[in-house]
């Protein structure tokens, strides 16, 4: 079968409609009605349901709840724009056509045209008023509309018509081109131009925009920083104002919405409001969250002023009056009040002391209760936070002022080393001199900074000059030695360490040669008679008084004196020794006659004095001499343990009766000399020094000396130097005031500074500084007892005691681990915290005490026997008494104050 080919037409033909039979056409108008009926049907029920639901919402209680509302808005609504008279023929004349409102503008054109001058001002004025007016009205009746359920649904019923009427004209405009009536292009030009849905089209696009632009403009207008508004009351202001202001945000939104609607905008205020219903839905909404969001952040500014008040409040002194403000703020509460009120107890000025004192903190009532701080929150978390942050922050301040004093130190030694080291070298070579300028230079850094390290080049400096001074101290020892004038005096002269050793030993044997070659055994037997005669107990080693020190220096003097007459008379060396040391022997011994050098008698303490001896020693430049060679040989052999030793820092007498003094109120307090060396050395308190040369003459004798025990407050000023002691010291009366006042700060109790250089874990560090805090005892204290109770270990799991039966940190016993959670495992942070400041508060308050303020004998007394008011002087099964313990912890004290890198306040 052959393919078909396709054929096409010679002429191309265009559009014809199709025409239609008199009964196709009449099918055609049946169907169109068809369409109509049903769209009026569907109109119709709509309608109906509109108005059924309008009927019910009307005979509900909440349709009248919300037309009260409508009336109370249209009445507020009214008093603003009462003023305006001219608003209610605005009104009617807003639903006149676009002719009548180019009308309006025509006329209003022609009055600005009328006259240049003050009139052509008047009709501007005229103009504008107007306008705002007539967009007032377009406003209010678009928000009438919103509110009556009655209008919204006659506008309902009115809009339903349009595709009924839309429907018909289509039907129409297709009959008539069926029927031939128009042409194709007619009927097509008409189908477009069908103003139904137009009337749709531009209904969406007026509402889209508007929904669109209304942000965009508001915004826009809020972040504005020029005073482009004008409130009621003629004050301009910004947009950013009106973000925390609702009137102002009110304004604002109304003139963005004019703009918008009006002549200069979209011109649409001639509308009909339910033309424009979901974009004013949207607007209404827009407008209430804005205002809503304007007013709490005026909220929230009312009270960050009520914030600020009640700081300034604090500021100023009134923190009951601040406190009770910041309950009632809503921002602040009852939670954020007393935090603000405990942060107070670290607050500090621009100079770094603290703003109020604690107990000024605890005494305040802030509550109706009528109780204290103290009484109310003493027990709270919130209450030893406070506490401890308090401490914290002296700490910090400490560690901030040493690392300023490190650094200003470090500068200090730069600016100044060019310079000392000119004036070193601007003479020929004088190391005497150097060194003395030098222990200037260091005594006025001292002042400044303390005992901040010298810089490396001073230390070198430093050294330089020592190596000299060795060289030049060398060869003046070497040349005394050889024309035997050295003394003690030269001695005490040379400052290297190592030439004044060389040179006491050299002092030895030019005393040998010039005194006979029993020199050394000679003194040894007169300072034995001379201990004797003074009552002391020859057995014990380095024992001595100010008595037994002048009769052996006169014993000594008598000896060379009867040598020296011997000599000259022709008698060898050992005859002259041996008649020398007979001579002696009867001198001392002549003590019962009143002309005899060594006459004797008692005095106080029942301790016997030679009133010959004082009399010729009256100064005492010699025996001090004597007595500061002795010591210093005792801390070469036996460093801080020449303690234990009676005599080797001052005289029984004298300490004694220092110290009975002090306590009696009538005397005055000092420190000698050998003290303050011994403290200065080993860096301990000048009364642990006291306590221990006084607990040594009473081992040697077997007797009961008072020993200091200082209150914290007291332990401050027994730490004072020698002067401010003295001011302190000096009066008939001691009271608290006056060791206030001797103190920087008051502080009380005592406490340490940090020095950062401890070597314990910062966890342990801060453990101890907290319980301490909390207990109000001093952390070196606690850390002592912890050292000796442990041995230096610090171990909580240490094991010790008889049979081993004690275990932890202060030792506790078995009944007392199980009574205080001591368990195998525990860290020293966890012991520390737990068991031991429970053990201690405990037994404190057993025995009716509080542990603020216990002192170092206090604390032991607890852990030894178990209640601070034993008998301090009852010994365990090693012998050891509270009071003998503290005795022995100087040690274990210093070591303590390294570990944790403490330093004495």
């Amino acid at each position: 079968m052959a393919r078909l080919q396709y054929q096409p037409a010679t002429k191309p033909r265009g559009f014809e409609p199709v025409q239609l039979s008199r009964a196709g056409i009449a099918r055609m108008e049946e169907e169109g009605n068809r369409v109509i009926r049903n769209l009026e049907k569907q109109r119709d029920a709509v309608n109906q349901q509109r108005r059924e639901d309008l009927q019910a919402m009307q005979a509900n209680s909440a349709y009248e709840m919300r037309a009260r509302e409508r009336n109370q808005r249209i009445l507020e609504q009214n008093q603003k724009t009462e003023q305006l008279s001219i608003q209610a023929e605005q009104k009617s004349k807003q639903q006149q056509a676009d002719a009548n409102v180019k009308a309006i503008e025509s006329t209003l054109t022609g009055l600005v045209d009328f006259s240049v001058t003050l009139g052509k001002q008047a009709a501007e004025r005229t103009k504008k008023m107007i306008v705002d007016q007539t967009a007032e009205g377009a406003q209010f009746r678009r928000q009438e509309y919103l509110n009556s359920p009655e209008l919204q649904n006659d506008f309902a019923i009115a809009e339903s018509q349009i595709d009924v009427v839309t429907e018909r004209l289509d039907q129409q405009t297709i009959q008539d081109g069926a029927k031939g009536l128009d042409s194709s292009l007619e009927t097509a030009k008409n189908l477009a131009a069908n103003p139904g849905r137009g009337y749709y089209w531009k209904k969406g696009y007026y509402n889209e925009l508007i929904i669109e632009q209304t942000p965009l403009l508001v915004n826009r207008a809020l972040q504005s920083t020029e005073a482009t508004f004008t409130d009621q009351e003629g004050n301009t202001f910004s947009g950013i104002e009106a973000q925390s202001d609702p009137d102002k945000m009110r304004i604002v939104l109304g003139q963005v919405q004019n703009a918008l609607y009006g002549s200069t905008g979209l011109n649409i205020n001639e509308l009909e409001p339910g033309f424009l219903e979901k974009s004013n839905k949207f607007v209404d909404d827009f407008t209430s969250t804005s205002i809503r969001r304007s007013a709490a952040k005026a909220t929230d500014k009312v009270y960050d002023g009520l914030t600020q008040q009640s700081e300034d409040l604090r500021t100023s002194g009134q923190l009951a009056m601040a406190f009770r403000l910041d309950v009632k703020n809503p921002k602040v509460g009852a939670k954020g009040a007393l935090d603000n009120y405990f942060k107070l107890y670290s607050a500090k000025n621009a100079d770094g002391t603290f703003r109020y004192s604690v107990d000024d903190l605890d005494a305040e009532i802030l509550t109706s209760s009528g109780k204290t701080v103290l009484e109310e929150r003493g027990n709270s978390q919130r209450y030893q936070n406070a506490i401890a942050a308090r401490n914290k922050a002296r700490l910090d301040q400490l560690r901030d002022d040493q690392a300023k004093a490190r650094t200003e130190a470090k500068e200090f030694d730069r600016q100044t080393s060019i310079g000392l080291e000119n004036l070193l070298n601007a003479d020929e070579a004088n190391p005497k001199r150097d060194l003395e300028i030098l222990a200037t230079f260091k005594a006025e850094r001292k002042k400044r900074y303390g005992s901040e390290p010298l810089s490396q080049r001073i230390v070198n400096l430093e050294r330089a000059i020592l190596a000299e001074n060795k060289v030049i101290e060398n060869a003046d020892l070497e040349r005394k030695i050889r024309l035997k004038i050295l003394d003690p005096a030269s001695i005490e002269g040379y400052t290297n360490p190592i030439i004044k050793g060389k040179a006491s030993v050299a002092y030895k044997e030019l005393q040998a040669e010039k005194f006979g070659p029993n020199y050394a055994d000679t003194k040894k037997d007169i300072k034995n008679r001379a201990e004797k005669l003074a009552d002391l107990n020859t057995l014990v080693e380095g024992r001595g008084s100010r008595q037994s020190f002048m009769a052996t220096r006169a014993g000594e003097n008598e000896f060379k004196f009867a040598y020296k007459k011997n000599i000259e008379a022709g008698m060898s060396q050992e005859t002259a020794e041996q008649k020398a040391r007979e001579y002696v022997e009867t001198v001392m011994s002549d003590t019962e006659n009143k002309d005899s050098l060594f006459y004797k008698t008692t005095g106080p303490l029942n301790t016997p004095v030679f009133p010959n001896l004082q009399a010729k020693y009256s100064t005492l430049a010699d025996l001090a001499m004597e007595t500061r060679q002795e010591l210093r040989k005792g801390l070469l052999k036996k460093g801080i343990a020449v303690l234990d030793t009676p005599g080797v820092v001052g005289t029984e007498e004298e300490l004694v009766s220092s110290t009975n003094d002090y306590y009696n109120n009538n005397g005055q307090f000092k420190y000698n000399s050998n003290e303050l060396l011994v403290s200065k050395l080993f860096k301990v308190p000048p009364y642990a020094v006291r306590n221990a040369a006084i607990t040594a003459f009473n081992k040697a004798n077997g007797t009961n000396h008072r020993l200091i025990e200082p209150t914290p407050l007291e332990k401050e000023v027994f730490d004072q130097d020698p002067k401010t002691l003295k001011l302190v010291t000096d009066t008939d009366k001691i009271t608290d005031n006056r060791f206030k006042r001797a103190i920087p700060g008051g502080g009380y109790p005592l406490r340490a500074s940090m020095t950062g250089t401890g070597v314990a874990p910062v966890q342990q560090t801060n453990a101890l500084v907290e319980v301490a805090g909390e207990l109000g005892v001093s952390p070196i204290d606690l850390a002592t007892i912890i050292g000796f109770e442990t041995g230096g270990t610090y171990d909580p799991g240490e094991v010790g005691g008889e049979g081993g039966n004690y275990q932890g940190l202060i030792q506790f016993g078995g009944p007392e681990r199980a009574a205080y959670g001591v368990v195998p495992g525990m860290s020293f942070e966890e012991q520390l915290r737990g068991p031991v400041k429970r053990y201690f508060q405990d037994r404190f308050a057993s025995a009716g005490m509080s542990t603020q303020g216990a002192n170092l004998e206090d604390l032991y007394t607890t852990v030894i026997a178990g209640n601070p008011k034993a008998n301090r002087d009852a010994q365990d099964s090693f012998g050891t008494s509270a009071r003998s313990g503290v005795a022995k912890m100087g040690p274990h004290r210093e070591r303590a104050m390294q570990r944790f890198g403490f330093s004495q306040n």
